[in-house]
């Protein structure tokens, strides 16, 4: 039995070592040479259509920002109406 090395042991941390070096003798320098570190074409180009655009991150600030102050604003006026009624 592996002494236990935190988060696994050194049994595996050796195995793992070695499938990588095998693998990459495989696959060649060219395997770490990809522009989109090996995401497929298309799944990149579906990802980048659902992403948001830059403006729109500002937008959803703007109106979170918006919707904390009007919930802000109605808290102090019931907490107000409260007081006054007691």
């Amino acid at each position: 039995m592996a002494k236990v090395q935190g988060e696994g042991d050194y049994e595996s941390a050796r195995r793992y070592n070695s499938k990588t070096r095998s693998f990459m003798k495989k696959a060649g320098s060219s395997a770490t040479k990809r522009a989109t570190g090996g995401v497929d074409q298309g799944a990149l180009r579906k990802a980048k259509s659902k992403s948001k655009g830059g403006r729109q991150d500002s937008r959803d600030a703007e109106l979170l920002r918006s919707l904390t102050a009007r919930k802000a604003k109605k808290t102090a006026g019931r907490s107000s109406t409260r007081s006054r009624s007691r």
